[in-house]
């Protein structure tokens, strides 16, 4: 239990060399390698369960701490949810919001599952009257396996709403508030202090102008952090990508990376910078687990923690550093991960773990909408003999990033593809053959064009039945089941996975629930084309095509 005489996290982080990211890193790191080596998820799983346990050894279980302070305070699971809150994020609306966590989600926390989120662990503490060297220590340390450290914008914030500076459903306008006094250009002395001094000055601030006039005063120990964090994040990007530009059409599936505009705030140091962004970060980017590190530093937070989404990360990191292993193989290895995860009780975000989470996120009508703009360019490639050059006739099939990163992204804001998506699902389409349609560059084939052999090689072992050969029948298969493949991947955001047949028919098919759509069709050629051997399929992709064509919104 925490003493007064202990010092904030970060003071006592630097002197415990690393304390926080658990006995595992005294593991040599060649003996972990070695039972990742196989790339399999079974021994990925044992290597992250076997994190989580170090992370938690010698501590006092989460459920017991929980089912101790419910007693002190006599709340029933239903009471306490009411106390505890969690972030909300809704991309479509561009809104943050904090709302109330359920009673199963405590049940499942007196049963042995943990939360994973800061805002829960802190909300949590504030229901028991925990003071904030209470919830930074006994809460935060142990259970995330990181505190908060003052001299971090996000973290300040944290710091006020434990003092009561403000509510937390006022977080996200505070946020908004302190980037405005980051981004003011009034003149003054430059003013620097020493980190404690700036987390007991933060800890008696005794009023929201207080706090305000505080970062006002010493802006300047907030902006050299997110300035350098800035500078961090272009290196990084520039180490693993070689450039800018190649890494971008990941960036934009990040959570705020959908605005392009703060991203460029992030880079030139004039906005709030996350733990959660800078998770969400590293998951798309996938740097390795030094750069991670340094990112963290200049982003002024501590190093990974002990959560089931930061061990992923570490996990991640570790294992693609000892590996050729290509982004398509480690997503999948992430979602399995996560899922597995989730079914044993552990919180973790849906969309930190779903690669094409900004398509999934799309209105229905949009997603539909590509989906039939897809197929109907495959067609036309057929139609224009495209599948017989026997060099470049395969680079189609190695295009699904670019389609769902790069080309959803630019249609989703061309108001001809909204005004389409929402007029043909409306009305529908008469005759499918001759409707209009925007064409998909990243399915256009170059005719001198030759992919590089990792490229052609990148999906196959995933998502196509066999690699094409110079027969037309081999193209034409594939392009169904790269079709069937990558319509999985649009309405569930996740990576396809071959051997999984019926379990992705039923994935769409309770997208298509949740969106109060009627693709009965649709899902019964998905199941022919996805689940069966390619000598039972009868359906062709035209007819893959029309049964989109028809999916429509049940009256």
């Amino acid at each position: 239990m925490y003493s007064g005489s202990e010092s904030p996290s970060h003071e006592k982080g630097k002197k415990s060399d690393g304390r926080r990211i658990g006995t595992y890193r005294q593991i040599e790191k060649e003996e972990v390698m070695e039972r990742l080596a196989d790339d399999t998820i079974e021994s990925f799983m044992n290597a992250i369960e076997e994190r989580l346990a170090e992370g938690q050894k010698n501590k006092i279980p989460f459920s017991r701490f929980l089912e101790e302070k419910m007693d002190a305070f006599d709340y029933s699971n239903t009471s306490l949810a009411k106390k505890v809150f969690h972030r909300v994020e809704k991309k479509k609306e561009g809104t943050v919001s904090y709302v109330p966590v359920t009673r199963q989600a405590i049940g499942a926390w007196l049963r042995g599952s943990m939360p994973s989120s800061r805002d829960i662990y802190v909300t949590l503490g504030m229901a028991f009257e925990m003071n904030l060297e209470e919830i930074n220590h006994i809460l935060l340390e142990t259970y995330m396996g990181y505190g908060l450290y003052c001299k971090n914008i996000d973290d300040a914030l944290w710091i006020a709403l434990i003092n009561g500076l403000f509510p937390i459903d006022a977080f996200e306008d505070v946020r908004a508030h302190i980037e405005d006094i980051l981004e003011e250009n009034i003149q003054q002395d430059s003013r620097s202090l020493a980190t404690m001094d700036l987390w007991v000055m933060l800890s008696e601030v005794k009023t929201l102008e207080e706090f305000y006039e505080l970062i006002r005063s010493y802006k300047d120990e907030f902006k050299d952090g997110t300035r350098k964090f800035g500078q961090c994040l272009e290196e990084v990007i520039e180490e693993e990508y070689g450039y800018y530009d190649k890494a971008a059409w990941f960036l934009r599936d990040i959570g705020c990376l959908h605005c392009e505009a703060q991203f460029s705030k992030i880079r030139a140091g004039k906005a709030v910078v996350t733990r959660e962004w800078l998770l969400r970060f590293c998951i798309a980017l996938q740097p390795t687990y030094e750069s991670i590190e340094k990112l963290l530093a200049k982003a002024q937070m501590e190093p990974l923690g002990i959560t089931p989404a930061e061990v992923i990360i570490e996990m991640i990191a570790r294992y693609k550093s000892n590996s050729v292993a290509n982004s398509q193989e480690i997503w999948i290895m992430i979602e399995s991960a996560s899922e597995r995860l989730r079914q044993k009780g552990y919180e973790i975000e849906e969309d930190l773990c779903r690669k094409y989470n900004s398509v999934y996120e799309l209105p229905a009508a949009q997603k539909w909408w590509f989906s039939f703009c897809i197929g109907r360019q495959i067609l036309k490639n057929e139609k224009n003999r495209e599948f017989g050059y026997e060099k470049n006739g395969y680079c189609r099939f190695a295009m699904e990033d670019k389609l769902l990163f790069d080309d959803m992204n630019r249609n989703k804001k061309n108001v001809s593809f909204k005004k389409s998506a929402a007029e043909y699902m409306e009305e529908g389409i008469d005759n499918w053959q001759e409707v209009e349609f925007q064409e998909i560059p990243a399915l256009l084939i170059e005719k001198n064009y030759v992919p590089d052999a990792l490229d052609m090689e990148k999906f196959e072992d995933y998502c196509y039945v066999r690699r094409p050969s110079r027969f037309t029948k081999d193209f034409l298969r594939n392009d169904m089941y790269f079709y069937a493949a990558t319509l999985y991947s649009i309405w569930t955001g996740k990576c396809y996975q071959k051997e999984n047949g019926m379990q992705n028919v039923e994935e769409i098919q309770k997208e298509f629930i949740k969106n109060n759509l009627d693709g009965k069709a649709l899902l019964s050629i998905l199941a022919e084309v996805l689940g069966e051997e390619e000598d039972g399929w009868k359906s062709d992709l035209s007819s893959m095509v029309e049964a989109v064509a028809k999916v429509r919104k049940n009256q």
